[in-house]
């Protein structure tokens, strides 16, 4: 009897065992992504004057998406390159300095009054600016410098348009890097890109509940090391839906 006894016991705590297991089994293969419909949902990018920034700005509105662009020059090449080549109601390129809280209400206000239908479904914070050399050899003020650009910039983006994500139950993205995790010789853009990936991380935990999903670029895709405009695309586009 007492063995019949510890028999199911063993067997109900296997089937449990297993009924966990098999949950997340079931989850990924009963859920799928669905493309959103671009259709009068805005994207702003940060640092939109050339390279990554400015290429994830083409890519989106070509595929429909309004654009909020922000570039340190409005009147440079790469910020011409999107006023010229889209509908003024489609890209909006505006100024902004990610370290001026000053500008940073100034383009909030500007995205509240261009708002299309579906509101601000993301964000990319994309700014940044770099440098190399023993960390020795660097001056207190280039601490200061890249730390408020890159960290501080990153956070004060972050924190004017996170009511309008959320009100959206969009997407936020972070531009990591592999310095995060290893430093290359350029120990204060590590510190900042480590920064980020912590903020992001905590954002992650805290807006869940309302939605609102957050992407760092180095997880993005295993096996990528550096991160690509596809890469910000997916984050962007793509969300999970439950059949």
């Amino acid at each position: 009897m007492i063995l019949s006894s510890c028999f199911w016991e063993v067997e109900i705590i296997a089937c449990v065992v297993c009924l966990l297991l098999l949950i997340p089994i079931y989850h990924r293969f009963t859920s799928r992504h669905v493309v959103l419909d671009p259709e009068g949902r805005a994207v702003l990018i940060t640092g939109c004057d050339s390279g990554f920034g400015n290429m994830l700005a083409h890519r989106l509105l070509k595929m429909g998406f309004t654009v909020f662009a922000t570039c340190l020059y409005p009147e440079g090449e790469g910020a011409q390159s999107l006023i010229n080549g889209y509908p003024s109601d489609r890209v909006k390129v505006v100024r902004l300095d990610v370290s001026s809280d000053k500008e940073m209400d100034n383009v909030k206000q500007y995205v509240l009054n261009n708002l299309p239908e579906k509101g601000l479904w993301g964000v990319v914070n994309n700014a940044g600016i770099s440098t190399w050399g023993l960390s020795e050899w660097m001056s207190i003020d280039q601490y200061k410098k890249l730390v408020d650009v890159n960290l501080l910039g990153t956070i004060r983006t972050t924190l004017a348009f996170t009511p309008l994500v959320r009100k959206s139950q969009g997407r936020m993205v972070f531009l990591s890097s592999i310095s995060a995790i290893m430093s290359l010789g350029n120990g204060i853009y590590s510190l900042t890109k480590a920064g980020i990936e912590k903020f992001c991380d905590s954002l992650r935990l805290e807006m869940k509940r309302f939605g609102v999903k957050h992407y760092s670029t180095r997880k993005l895709r295993k096996g990528h090391k550096y991160p690509t405009a596809e890469d910000c695309r997916r984050g962007l586009e793509f969300h999970p839906c439950t059949r």
